[in-house]
């Protein structure tokens, strides 16, 4: 909040600014001018002013989308046909913005129940993984075994003499 020289705040001075027309260019801008002349300060100073009211913490001035201007928080048009015309516009808008977050929302929650169905399926899968282990566990256990008893070297007497050494060729050829 900041306070001016007269004491009065910027909410107080311009919440119920008309609407007006903003432009880049700082000779152009209506609403520039407005709180300069209000404040009376330079530009550099209302330029400082409007970006501090138009922040979404404070919401002095506020931009109104339908008709591209920005006017104060609390303004509302001298007749009553044209307050009740702004209000249902404001109310419209708030519900597509309701209507919106909604499907958003939704869309959220389906994925959340899809994550969730993943996950309880991955975690199915691991419980019949840690089944399996077991008893890969017992083939790996047996396989050892088996190995092991037959690491042993068999004896040369045992084995015999393979068909295609060069000797056996050579007797054969001589038969």
């Amino acid at each position: 909040m900041s306070y001016l020289e007269n004491g009065a705040t910027h909410r107080s001075m311009f919440r119920l600014m008309p609407p007006l027309h903003h432009d880049a260019d700082p000779n152009r801008s209506q609403v520039l001018a407005h709180i300069a002349e209000n404040m009376q300060c330079d530009m550099g100073r209302a330029i400082r002013a409007f970006n501090s009211m138009r922040h979404p913490k404070s919401k002095v001035l506020v931009f109104d989308k339908v008709h591209r201007m920005w006017k104060g928080c609390d303004w509302l048009p001298a007749h009553d046909d044209s307050k009740d015309a702004m209000i249902l516009i404001e109310h419209r808008a708030l519900e597509r913005r309701v209507a919106a977050m909604d499907s958003e929302l939704r869309k959220a929650l389906k994925e959340i129940k899809r994550l969730n169905k993943q996950m309880a399926d991955l975690y199915s899968d691991a419980k019949e993984m840690g089944d399996t282990s077991e008893k890969d566990e017992d083939w790996f256990k047996k396989m050892r075994e088996v190995l092991e008893t037959t690491d042993e070297k068999p004896s040369k007497s045992r084995l015999p003499k393979p068909a295609n050494t060069i000797e056996s060729m050579v007797a054969q050829a001589w038969s």
